[in-house]
């Protein structure tokens, strides 16, 4: 199983703070049933731009680290991307990590802005013309979708793909990002989920998570693709197949 978005390198963004709490984020996965992480390290222009050789030094560093303690769980190149206009230029030049080298690109949007910026399409659209699919990271959190979730589906349509985040079912976020992510679940919106995991504490409730998420899932078949398959095809560089939901306008 691949956890699709955690901040599992230390000392690069707000996420693990030093290698023993890396090991100990990685041990917890493990017993949750995680063999693989995506490292999505936070890049974000100009606050915190990464120097991808140093970063991709990390990850080897973390997996060797890994492999001495005996963990059992492989670590893979990715990075959050804050929205930008450059992000294909971001991606030619190395700057960035596609997620595990695949085409596939984890972008993150502003979360406090009640619509989805206008230039948002021509950059997906960009990165789709150069045959990168864009992932958008926690959908449920933007005030956007709780203003209209529609607008999500107007992304999928668009050929966005989308990742939820396991602990905003129990109101990690709060109440507006808990009722988004149900509805989602439930009009079938979501192709992927992952921990976004910073530290270890995300783990302690990850059983109650996705107990409560499968109930909001509409059949066996889709959750296993969300949890299993998906994440799967993302490691190979498959094509993943955008289910289209219909919801009820609000």
């Amino acid at each position: 199983m691949l956890d699709m978005h955690c901040h599992i390198v230390p000392n690069v963004d707000d996420g693990a703070k030093d290698l023993d709490t890396s090991i100990q984020m990685a041990k917890a996965a493990k017993l949750l049933g995680y063999d693989g992480i995506l490292a999505t390290s936070h890049y974000i222009v100009p606050d915190n731009e990464l120097v991808n050789s140093e970063f991709i030094k990390k990850i080897d560093e973390l997996n060797k680290e890994f492999k001495k303690n005996k963990v059992g769980v492989t670590v893979y190149k990715g990075n959050e991307i804050f929205f930008t206009n450059d992000i294909v230029d971001l991606i030619k030049e190395k700057k960035v990590c596609t997620l595990a080298d695949s085409r596939y690109v984890l972008i993150e949007l502003p979360l406090y802005t009640n619509v989805i910026p206008l230039n948002v399409y021509d950059e997906f659209n960009k990165l789709q013309d150069e045959g990168y699919i864009p992932i958008l990271a926690h959908p449920e959190r933007y005030d956007f979708t709780t203003k209209n979730i529609n607008l999500l589906y107007n992304l999928i349509e668009a050929g966005v793909l989308l990742q939820a985040n396991i602990s905003s079912i129990l109101g990690k976020y709060g109440i507006d990002a808990k009722n988004n992510v149900k509805k989602m679940l439930k009009a079938d919106m979501i192709h992927f989920l992952g921990t976004d995991s910073h530290g270890i504490s995300n783990y302690s409730t990850y059983n109650k998570a996705i107990k409560k998420i499968k109930k909001y899932i509409s059949d066996e078949e889709t959750f296993n693709d969300i949890m299993y398959g998906n994440p799967l095809k993302v490691l190979k560089n498959q094509k993943i197949s955008i289910w289209y939901p219909e919801i009820e306008e609000k």
